[in-house]
């Protein structure tokens, strides 16, 4: 029996101890938005990671506590990998609608259900268990350093001056991250990037007060002003207006575009799934991928102003606000497009027009033909046995693997242990026994083959 397949026994030998583990934790509640637990998961987190053999340590942020830990290689000169993931988990309202209590972590037949039970505790879980395998197998084959969030759920906003203030400690040959689950089918997946993030409000002023509509013939609407000035920001093409907005803008590579063509893109299977009839600028295919994954856009989350309750009110509004997510890619930058919206904003004569911002992402991507990246697909390949699905960059924005790979100037990976229908932040979240199993086969195999190929680079 090879080195892996005895780990792989070891995990599949001690699978009862492995899932208590696991219900363990998800059965401490860490809520970010509310902050419930989060101290207590943070110390429950740091002590499980020490009966392991992995050396942990609570960590103060701006806001609520990091764990970090680290563990060598038992050779020299072996590969250190930065493992992002986080502990925090979204509340688990309304708790009525769950078939067995969120914090119980009931197993029931192939499932155990619970709040964070994949998102992303058993992502996280996998890891750990990883460790002690390997451990308890023939060693650890490469250096290990954990960063466990506690606010992913609510933006990570604490992150990145932790990352700043700790560059030294976090150095690493290549980041990698567990969250979410499969894709539709049972196929896993590998993100290799991620969207930038600009969320900001406009907010425009009329009178003192609401005003008598009747005043509307002398009194400005900010309403109107804010309808306006969002009318020089984007055409009816949906092309962003901003002076400068695309300058930096990398479009996709060859290789980027072939995995774009392999991803099995179907326009009716998400058209039905957006609820949508067509795909704005009639794109369609892997054009219509593309288009999400490499075009940066400007979009409308809410309009606010006046009254629409029921009934009839003539009525000026004193004030209106808007609010705006820019969804950016590589390699733009959240500061500079806020800048240029407020130039665009000024040049056009809206330099009344407030803007307040709610928060920025940075866009990132790892080379997607990069040894690390091809040992994390041959070691989904070997415990899945089937090709993953590799993307790119991902739609969506977060300050995850990909992201510290990017301000760290290192490969970067993206993947997930938890089945496809998880229930993501809904009632009755779920991870099966086997997907748990699998995800720390996975975890370990890919450990185990970087240290290989980490060994034999020129």
């Amino acid at each position: 029996m090879s080195g892996i397949q005895s780990t792989w026994q070891y995990v599949d030998d001690h699978r009862d101890q492995m899932i208590a583990d696991l219900q363990r934790l998800v059965q401490q509640k860490s809520i970010s938005s509310s902050g419930e637990g989060v101290e207590e998961c943070a110390r429950l987190l740091a002590s499980m990671m020490e009966e392991v053999g992995i050396r942990a340590e609570v960590m103060p942020t701006d806001g609520l506590p990091v764990v970090f830990g680290h563990i060598e290689a038992d050779h020299p000169d072996a590969p250190t990998l930065l493992i992002y993931t986080h502990y925090d988990v979204q509340p688990a309202d309304p708790e009525d609608a769950w078939e067995s209590p969120p914090w119980e972590a009931r197993v029931v037949g192939d499932r155990l259900i619970g709040r964070g039970t994949t998102d992303a505790k058993g992502n996280l879980m996998a890891h750990l268990k990883a460790v002690q395998a390997l451990k308890a197998t023939g060693g650890m084959p490469i250096n290990i350093k954990f960063l466990f969030d506690g606010e992913e759920e609510s933006g990570s906003p604490s992150l990145p001056g932790f990352v700043d203030s700790h560059r030294d400690l976090l150095m690493a040959d290549a980041a990698l991250s567990f969250d979410g689950g499969f894709d539709a089918g049972n196929i896993p997946r590998i993100n290799l990037g991620s969207s930038g993030l600009l969320f900001v409000s406009l907010r425009a002023k009329g009178g003192e007060h609401d005003l008598h509509s009747a005043r509307a013939r002398l009194v400005p609407n900010p309403a109107w002003k804010l309808v306006w000035a969002l009318n020089t920001m984007k055409d009816p093409d949906s092309n962003v207006l901003i002076e400068g907005f695309y300058d930096n803008v990398r479009p996709p590579t060859a290789r980027e575009r072939e995995l774009l063509e392999q991803a099995g893109w179907d326009d009716d299977e998400q058209k039905r799934s957006l609820g949508t009839d067509e795909f704005v600028g009639g794109v369609s295919g892997t054009d219509a991928l593309q288009q999400l994954l490499f075009t940066p856009t400007c979009n409308i989350a809410g309009f606010a102003s006046g009254y629409v309750g029921e009934g009839r009110k003539t009525l000026l509004p004193s004030t209106a606000t808007v609010n705006i997510d820019f969804r950016l890619v590589s390699d733009q930058d959240p500061d500079d497009i806020l800048q240029k919206l407020r130039n665009h904003l000024d040049k056009h004569g809206y330099g009344d027009i407030e803007i307040e911002t709610r928060g920025g992402v940075e866009p990132s991507r790892t080379n997607p033909d990069d040894p690390f990246v091809e040992v994390v697909v041959e070691a989904a390949k070997a415990v899945y046995q089937q090709d993953p699905t590799v993307r790119p960059t991902g739609d969506a924005s977060g300050r995850q693997a990909v992201w510290l790979a990017g301000k760290f100037g290192i490969p970067g990976a993206g993947t997930a242990v938890g089945p496809p229908d998880w229930k993501g932040h809904a009632a009755n979240e779920f991870m099966t026994i086997q997907h748990f199993l699998d995800g720390i086969k996975y975890a370990a195999t890919i450990w185990s083959n970087w240290a290989e190929r980490f060994g034999g680079r020129d």
